[in-house]
């Protein structure tokens, strides 16, 4: 291990700050991997970890490497759908922590959002105040910025305490729900085009910053919000999420499907792995038996046509 590798760590925030600096001398590829890797060791040491102080140490040393991960296109969320690697994602416009307002702000802009992304962004918001502070002298901006901190580090705490990250809807991946049926709904439809179109290209993470004709709301809070309107009726009805003899989502399951969401993501997933294998052998099968019922109708047809004649002749 050579003397810069030995300076990489993540017991801290400022420890995991003091990587990500070290690593902007090496190419982006490098620093990936190496951010990667030092995330997957720091929840290895989670689990094996008891003391309180050093959790909270080692867990904000993971958000500012999640946040990092997401601002440059390599977001290590396993649990969403993928996304390419070097694809640059716009910002949500209007974070900030400079002081109170501003934090509220940032909190206002980050309602409705995927909770995955409100703790990344505000762990990320919150590491950046933290290298703000020791360039900045002015007492007064110190004190304002301060503020500001406080309001994102208390969401953050109830944001754990409640266990909001549970709210979490993961993406399906755009070519999953492109297999099945098309929606009837038309927003829903507005946005499965949105999603796979040239500019997102199935990168959820654009939805941040992408709206719907006439709107000001972007994506992904329409999106959490017809999730969850549709979750409502599905428990009030008390309705399946698949037909039993054929596997097929159900027409409320598949609404849900329609803005890329199923509690059962890999039920889905195998579903439309087994449509896929069947289609050729089911075209097949439809061919011959159209041809056949074709060929039966020819037939039925031209005895028909003989038998008029002989009805005729008889009726002479």
């Amino acid at each position: 291990m050579s003397e810069g590798e030995s300076k990489f760590g993540f017991k801290d925030m400022e420890k995991a700050l003091e990587t990500l600096k070290l690593l902007e001398s090496h190419d982006m590829q490098y620093r990936k991997l190496t951010v990667r890797g030092l995330l997957g060791r720091a929840k290895r040491v989670l689990t094996m970890t008891k003391a309180a102080e050093k959790l909270k140490n080692i867990n904000d040393a993971i958000g500012v490497f999640e946040q990092w991960l997401e601002e440059n296109g390599g977001g290590a969320s396993n649990k969403n759908a993928k996304t390419e690697g070097d694809d640059k994602v716009e910002t949500v416009p209007g974070l900030g922590f400079k002081d109170k307002a501003a934090a509220q702000a940032t909190l206002s802009i980050l309602e409705e959002r995927d909770p995955e992304y409100q703790k990344l962004a505000v762990k990320g918001l919150i590491g950046s105040s933290k290298r703000v502070l020791s360039g900045t002298k002015n007492e007064d901006k110190i004190s304002a910025i301060k503020e500001g901190v406080q309001v994102l580090e208390e969401f953050l705490e109830k944001f754990e305490t409640e266990n909001r990250i549970m709210d979490n809807r993961a993406y399906l991946s755009h070519a999953v729900v492109a297999k099945l049926p098309e929606p009837k709904d038309k927003l829903a439809a507005e946005f499965l085009a949105a999603y796979g179109g040239p500019k997102a290209k199935g990168n959820y993470k654009h939805l941040r910053t992408m709206y719907p004709k006439d709107e000001t709301t972007s994506w992904d809070i329409i999106r959490n919000r017809q999730i969850a309107k549709l979750l409502e009726q599905i428990k009030s009805e008390d309705v399946k999420l698949f037909d039993k003899e054929t596997g097929a989502p159900s027409e409320l399951h598949l609404q849900l499907i329609h803005w890329a969401y199923s509690p059962q993501p890999d039920k889905v997933k195998s579903y439309v792995d087994k449509l896929a294998k069947k289609s050729p052998e089911k075209r097949k099968l439809d061919t011959d038996s159209s041809s056949d019922a074709d060929n039966s109708s020819s037939n039925s047809d031209e005895s028909d046509e003989r038998s008029v004649p002989k009805k005729k002749k008889k009726e002479e």
